[in-house]
């Protein structure tokens, strides 16, 4: 959760970028496959996605869904999908479902195939490629996605940058012309010009308002330059907004009510149906009306944080009182139901039941290397750090 954009003149860029930040995230459209009359779609997981659900919302039909992922589970196991790993669906001619991939490494996938109505066959594949290091590193003159996009970098990658920056970096309002980036990543190559972008390795985003912030790639998570993850236990913010329209406040002057009165939370102004999402693992306690806010849930992360979002237009996929929900799930949409006079999102934070202020509070990342890593990890990051700066310009191979 995290974007940024600047004025009119990148605007239809913004969307599209917030389009492609929100689950699920499609890379290539209807690209033909290998057996006649067949296309593909491409996505990527984002947090809190669950894979039957992202196939659904992709047009598959369920009577179909739950086959596949039958035969796929008894094989590979579900607790395994990971935020930013691809999926395709292929479709035969008359848009009918011929095939789901899952792909566990850039070089390495599962194919379950559709082989007649109540048929489907799996088969796990590798492909032979040459791995290579790509790099590139810039500025921003508009945004983000506008200026990495020139030099020729894919926009999985960009997403991929800024979802490892997500705690760190609000990039919908801190970036700033004249931020400075790097990152150098893995990327594989085939027979007739097949290419497919790997992991992240190292990055490094410099902003004015967020200072430096570096990242590198260990043991299937990133962390900071001293070994801390850079996952927190919570994320920045709970939807792309456009401002905050109301801050958290002991004396408002309520815009209906022509009162002044406490307001225990912030107002995150944004579109109706900007999607919602929790801002960290916990289970849902309140699902429901709850008088001026309206549609609301109520989410509890551990003994001492609850979360709450307010005036939702609808509630997510599986939202119920007492189900599970993971970190960046979407678990609303903006509205304005309740007392409300603009589509928003009233979003509340409580320490050991008592109101506080989400934008002041400080928290310790999920996870730091331990010692027993720590010359493992060293070894890595100053690998990455030549790496970093032998990466000058546009997308580039550097070994």
């Amino acid at each position: 959760m995290k974007r940024q954009y600047l004025i009119l003149s990148v605007l239809i860029a913004a969307i599209a970028a917030v389009i492609m930040l929100s689950s699920p995230r499609i890379l290539n459209k209807s690209r033909r496959g290998k057996t006649i009359g067949e296309k593909m779609d491409s996505y990527t997981l984002s947090a809190g996605d669950f894979l039957s659900d992202r196939l659904a919302e992709n047009g598959v039909p369920e009577t179909i869904v739950y086959p596949v992922i039958k035969i796929f589970s008894e094989t590979f196991d579900l607790r395994s999908c990971r935020a930013g790993n691809r999926y395709d669906i292929g479709w035969l001619g008359n848009n009918e479902f011929a095939y789901f991939r899952y792909w566990t490494h850039p070089t390495e996938f599962y194919t379950v195939r559709r082989v007649s109505a109540d048929s489907y066959t799996l088969k796990k594949e590798k492909l032979e490629l040459k791995k290579s290091i790509m790099g590139a590193d810039g500025s921003i003159e508009t945004s983000l996605w506008e200026a990495m996009q020139a030099q020729g970098i894919p926009g999985e990658l960009i997403v991929k940058l800024t979802d490892i920056f997500a705690w760190q970096v609000d990039f919908l309002t801190e970036p700033r012309k004249g931020d400075t980036y790097k990152l150098v990543w893995e990327r594989y190559e085939g027979e007739n010009g097949l290419a497919i972008n790997g992991k992240i390795l190292g990055a490094m985003y410099r902003g004015k308002e967020s200072g430096i912030n570096l990242a590198f790639y260990f043991e299937g998570r990133c962390y900071d330059q001293s070994g801390r993850s850079l996952e927190k236990l919570f994320l920045k913010a709970p939807l792309n907004y456009r401002r905050i329209s109301s801050y958290f406040s002991l004396r408002r002057f309520h815009p209906i009510l022509k009162i002044f009165r406490p307001h225990f939370g912030i107002d995150y102004a944004a579109a109706t149906g900007t999607p919602v999402v929790s801002i960290g693992d916990g289970a849902v306690i309140f699902k429901g009306w709850k008088g001026g806010y309206g549609n609301y849930v109520s989410i509890r992360h551990n003994s001492i944080y609850t979360s709450n979002y307010g005036h939702l237009s609808r509630y997510g996929k599986g939202i119920r009182n007492g189900s599970r929900v993971r970190q960046g799930q979407v678990i609303g949409y903006v509205g304005m139901t309740g007392l409300a006079t603009g589509p928003h999102l009233d979003f509340s934070v409580k320490k050991n039941g008592t109101p506080v202020n989400f934008l002041t509070l400080k928290f310790p990342p999920m996870k730091n290397i331990d010692k027993k890593s720590k010359p493992a990890f060293e070894e890595v990051k100053n690998t990455a750090i030549k790496q970093l700066a032998a990466a000058k310009g546009g997308a580039a191979r550097i070994e």
